[in-house]
């Protein structure tokens, strides 16, 4: 069972900045995960939300400033320096792409781009990318470019998804376990999101999924 730095090690750490992922490695993670979003230059920039102002308490929009005036209120890392970090540990990375924004599909191709560039460093360090999202429109675009994961919390887009990679939400794994089973029996992988809770840790354990996503990877570690 791999285990993901959900936004770096976000538990005790401020979410998505270079420490946060730094010391996801010291903990021994496996993997980082991230969000991402376009910054007015066309910078892909590690985020979750569409302005800064849950992280920062200052409200800036992401799609309306550059990468410089948002770190200006926050340490945002790029994803090319995520990257860099992820090849340079040998640490897989799952960057989730966030719709709805004002540049729709660009951010795909923004990221596929960036990723072919690196492609051979990515295969010289034998690491794993994936490019996830709720969006099938955003799979889509990914789809035959790059390894794409779909991600869902609810059970009828998991059961009946045709997709090689899924990450589902641990409320969903909890309340319907045989689930889990019906889509690792047609070839399936599973990841789970956000574990953070000891019965989390043990019910992702039990059914062997491939791998989870938590705010706590040194916790996770004594399960995986």
């Amino acid at each position: 069972m791999k285990i993901y730095a959900h936004r770096g090690s976000s538990g005790n750490n401020p979410e998505m900045t270079r420490l946060a992922y730094e010391v996801a490695i010291r903990e021994g993670a496996d993997g980082f995960e991230c969000d991402v979003r376009l910054s007015s230059d066309s910078e892909i920039v590690c985020i979750h939300d569409s302005t800064t102002k849950r992280i920062a308490g200052k409200k800036i929009r992401v799609s309306r400033n550059s990468l410089k005036d948002l770190q200006s209120a926050y340490e945002l890392i790029t994803l090319n320096e995520l990257l860099d970090l992820a090849i340079s540990a040998k640490k897989d990375l799952l960057i989730e792409t966030k719709h709805p924004n004002i540049f729709g599909g660009r951010v795909e191709h923004k990221v596929v781009e960036l990723l072919k560039s690196k492609s051979d460093q990515i295969k010289s360090a034998g690491i794993e990318v994936i490019v996830m999202s709720f969006s099938s429109f955003a799979i889509g675009r990914v789809k035959s470019k790059w390894n794409f994961c779909k991600v869902t919390k609810y059970y009828l887009s998991a059961r009946f998804s045709k997709r090689e990679v899924l990450a589902l939400h641990i409320g969903l794994v909890a309340r319907y376990p045989s689930l889990v089973k019906k889509l690792q029996a047609r070839g399936s992988r599973i990841l789970v999101w956000t574990v953070n809770e000891e019965a989390e840790f043990e019910i992702c354990k039990k059914l062997g999924v491939d791998g989870v996503i938590t705010n706590f990877p040194e916790i996770a570690r004594r399960y995986g």
